[in-house]
C-alpha cells in the first residue's frame, strides 16, 4: 500500500527528468505522470512525498524502510562526492579547498563499534571514575559542549550508558587485572574498619598491602554496605567472605590491622587470624585520654 493510501501496480518507473542524485536510483515516477509530481519508491511502491525535487524525504524513508539500500545510496553519494574531489584537484592542483568527500566523512558521526568512539568512551568513563564525578556530568551544556569542541563528530552516550555498560564494563577490567596480579603475591598484610556515611548507612571497608618489585602496595579491594548488626560473629564471616571473593589464601595473610573495637578484635579471634592494633588509633586515644586526665590541669595551676 501507498503511504497516500492506494495500491501502485508493478509497472516500471520513469527516473527523475534533469536530477543527478543518486536517491532516483530507488525512486522514479509512473508514466502517465508526466508532470513527475508522485513520487514513487521502487523497492516498496509507496508514495513518498517530495516537495520541489527536495530529496530529504527520500533519503529518510530509505533509512527507515529499507536499510540496506540506504546504505548503498549513502556509499554512491561519498563515490560521487570523491570522484567530484578528484576531477576538481585534476583541474586545479594548487587549490588548498576542503574536499567534499572529506567535508562529507566529517560531518557524519563516529559508529559506536569505531576504535575512535570506543576510546573516547572509555576516556571519559574513566574521567568519571577517577575523579569521582556525578553521573549527571554527562548531561551538562558546559561538559557536552567541550566534548563537542574536542570532536565535532563523538556523540556522547547517554548517562544510562555510563552507568549501566562502561563504568560496569571498567570495573571488571580493573578487577580481573588486579586479581591477576594478587594471584602471584607470597604474602599479603591487610586493614579493615568500620564507618558511617553521612546518611548513617554503615559501611565495611577491607585494604590489602603486599610488595611488588620491591614497592609497597596497597589496593583498597571492597568498602561494602554492612547493615547486620556489628557483632564479632557477623564481621568475622564478612571478612572471610571479602577473601573468598577476591581468591586470596588465607595461609598468605601475615597479619590483619584494626581499631581497638571490642567486636573486631573478637571477629578476628574467631577467624584465628594475627591481629596488630592499629598505631594511629592508639595514638588517637592517648593524646584524647590525656586532655581529659585532671592530673593536667593540677600540673598546670
Amino acid at each position: 500500500m501507498a503511504e497516500g493510501g492506494g495500491q501502485v501496480s508493478e509497472e516500471e518507473l520513469v527516473a527523475k527528468r534533469g536530477s543527478s542524485s543518486v536517491i532516483w536510483n530507488w525512486f522514479g515516477f509512473k508514466q502517465a505522470d508526466t508532470e513527475q509530481k508522485v513520487v514513487l519508491c521502487k523497492v516498496c511502491r509507496q508514495t513518498v512525498t517530495s516537495k520541489d525535487s527536495n530529496t530529504t524525504n527520500l533519503f529518510h524513508h530509505l533509512k527507515h524502510k529499507h536499510k540496506p539500500e540506504y546504505e548503498a545510496s549513502q556509499k554512491m553519494r561519498y563515490d560521487a562526492a570523491e570522484a567530484l574531489a578528484l576531477t576538481s584537484k585534476a583541474k586545479k592542483p594548487t587549490t588548498t579547498q576542503t574536499k567534499l568527500a572529506d567535508a562529507f566523512v566529517h560531518s557524519t558521526p563516529y559508529d559506536s563499534q569505531s576504535k575512535r568512539w570506543k576510546a573516547l568512551t572509555e576516556a571519559v568513563a574513566f574521567c568519571l571514575a577517577k575523579d569521582m564525578l556525578p553521573l549527571r556530568t554527562v548531561e551538562k551544556d558546559g561538559f557536552r559542549r567541550m566534548i563537542h569542541k574536542m570532536d565535532a563528530r563523538y556523540k556522547l552516550p547517554s548517562r544510562k550508558y555510563f552507568s549501566n555498560t562502561a563504568l560496569p564494563k571498567m570495573y571488571e577490567e580493573c578487577r580481573d587485572g588486579l586479581q591477576t596480579k594478587l594471584s602471584t603475591v607470597t604474602f599479603f598484610a591487610s586493614t579493615t574498619d568500620m564507618w558511617s556515611s553521612r546518611a548513617t548507612e554503615p559501611y565495611i571497608s577491607f585494604t590489602v598491602h603486599y610488595i611488588a618489585d620491591w614497592s609497597l602496595k596497597s589496593s583498597c579491594l571492597q568498602t561494602s554496605f554492612f547493615p547486620e548488626d556489628h557483632t564479632g560473629e557477623n564481621i568475622a564471616s564478612g571478612l572471610k567472605q571479602f577473601l573468598q571473593e577476591w581468591k586470596l589464601d588465607e595461609a598468605k595473610q601475615v597479619c590483619l590491622t584494626t581499631d581497638s573495637g571490642a567486636n573486631v578484635v573478637k571477629a578476628v579471634a574467631l577467624n584465628k587470624w594475627t591481629r596488630l592494633s592499629c598505631f594511629g588509633h592508639n595514638l588517637h586515644i592517648a593524646v584524647e585520654r590525656s586532655m581529659r586526665d585532671n592530673r593536667i590541669d593540677r600540673a598546670v595551676g
